[in-house]
């Protein structure tokens, strides 16, 4: 099943926005969506993929400014109707766990998935109302994994790493670059595609 990769977007359609969101809502194609979310300096949770804005860091500048840049509100994409999968990728080391959590739990009926890179920001997150996962763990690991989920990049996945993690009954979201790295691997169950 496929997640587009910060929505569906095109020369158009900018990427992590609501239209783009809305294109994978719509496609029967993919099962959900993907986003990168930041902290705003008033503290509004925000989406974006890289963490400078207008050559300043998101969290550094507040929301009113952020959105003259076309970033929208996480909680505007919570608000979107689906029950199709809301994969959020936390880019912020500094992410308020506690306050996205209460964020969250507001949207509790929808499918919910919510990773980082950061451990620290993923073991800080003590909830069951969401999945909750580590992306690339492989490459921070320890001798256990009490997720729900992993996400893996491509370059370090392998048909090996697959299938043990699928023994482990762990689901994983496959990053894929393209089509032919689709094909690689028929048996993933989800694979976050690059449109």
């Amino acid at each position: 099943m496929l997640i587009a990769h910060r929505g569906i977007f095109s020369e158009v359609v900018k990427e992590n926005t609501i239209p783009a969101f809305l294109g994978a809502i719509n496609n029967p194609d993919y099962a959900g969506f993907e986003l990168d979310i930041y902290t705003s300096s008033d503290k509004v949770f925000v989406v974006n993929h890289d963490p400078l804005v207008n050559g300043k860091f998101i969290w550094k500048q507040p929301y009113k400014e952020l959105k003259k840049h076309g970033l929208i509100k996480l909680e505007d994409v919570l608000k979107l109707k689906t029950n199709k999968i809301i994969l959020i990728e936390i880019k912020d080391i500094n992410i308020d766990t506690i306050q996205l959590t209460k964020l969250l739990n507001k949207y509790k009926t929808k499918n919910i998935y919510v990773m980082s890179f950061f451990n620290s920001v993923i073991k800080k997150i003590n909830n069951n109302l969401f999945k909750i996962g580590i992306l690339n763990y492989i490459l921070n690991s320890t001798t256990t994994y009490n997720y729900d989920f992993m996400g893996i990049l491509y370059d370090v996945a392998s048909p090996h790493l697959i299938n043990s993690l699928k023994k482990l009954n762990i689901t994983v979201f496959l990053y894929a670059i393209n089509k032919k790295d689709k094909l690689s691997y028929p048996d993933i169950y989800y694979i976050v595609d690059a449109n």
